[in-house]
């Protein structure tokens, strides 16, 4: 028998799925309740500082991160929802990633009147 995810409504099977709340959930929608990322996290930024510095970190990029920080490059800055809607990317997807590039110190954030901006570091 199969089951949806509670989130995403991705089809699990009952042993594969995760109980949270009393409903059931896939492995990825799981793991973003109980670890959402964050923009400021000591534990992954000093993990993050062991990653190759200079060029060489871009070359561990995952094709997605990488994609990102192309467009990132071409505009030169961008919000949020440019960046969801040019790469049809769900904002919790795109979240996750950029905390991991902000932690690699490859993308930042800033604010500019009441939008902020994603650019290279």
């Amino acid at each position: 028998m199969s089951y949806q995810c509670a989130k995403c409504d991705k089809e699990i099977e009952k042993q594969q799925g995760y109980e949270y709340q009393g409903k059931l959930f896939c492995e990825d929608c799981y793991m973003d309740i109980l670890s959402p990322p964050k923009g400021c996290d000591p534990w992954a930024v000093h993990s993050a500082q062991t990653f190759p510095k200079g060029k060489d970190k871009i070359s561990t990029l995952t094709p997605l991160q990488l994609k990102v920080v192309d467009y990132i490059r071409g505009k030169g800055e961008a919000t949020i929802e440019e960046i969801m809607e040019n790469l049809n990317l769900a904002e919790e997807i795109l979240r996750r990633e950029f905390a991991v590039l902000r932690h690699m110190e490859i993308l930042k954030a800033t604010k500019k009147g009441d939008k902020i901006f994603y650019l290279l570091f």
